[in-house]
């Protein structure tokens, strides 16, 4: 798994904090604790729950990847030859994160 960021769980951390607490609405508060202490990674609920959290966080990676490159300055900079990056991109960069390519995506 990825690192933390400052104040971000990992996928797996948020899988353990996320199925530690079904198993406590299931009032199974032994099966939660195993679960916290990453003693119950190879549970079949850790598995899905992780492959759910990577994903997601892989999406929102590319949103920020996104967002950050239409929020720079130079992105929107009609000094540059042949006018901004924006004019050119036309909301491609949209259109390819949000059908989950990279930002800059070429079919050539």
């Amino acid at each position: 798994m990825t690192m933390p960021t400052a104040g971000h769980a990992t996928p797996l951390q948020s899988a353990r904090d996320f199925v530690a607490d079904y198993f406590e609405a299931l009032e199974r508060p032994d099966l939660a604790r195993m679960v916290r202490a990453g003693s119950g990674d190879d549970f079949a609920e850790m598995h899905s729950a992780t492959r759910l959290l990577a994903a997601q966080a892989a999406k929102i990676a590319r949103y920020e990847e996104a967002l950050d490159q239409y929020a720079d300055h130079g992105f929107w900079d009609d000094a540059l030859p042949g006018g901004p990056l924006a004019l050119h991109d036309g909301g491609d960069m949209a259109r390819n994160v949000l059908k989950g390519r990279p930002a800059f995506f070429h079919r050539d």
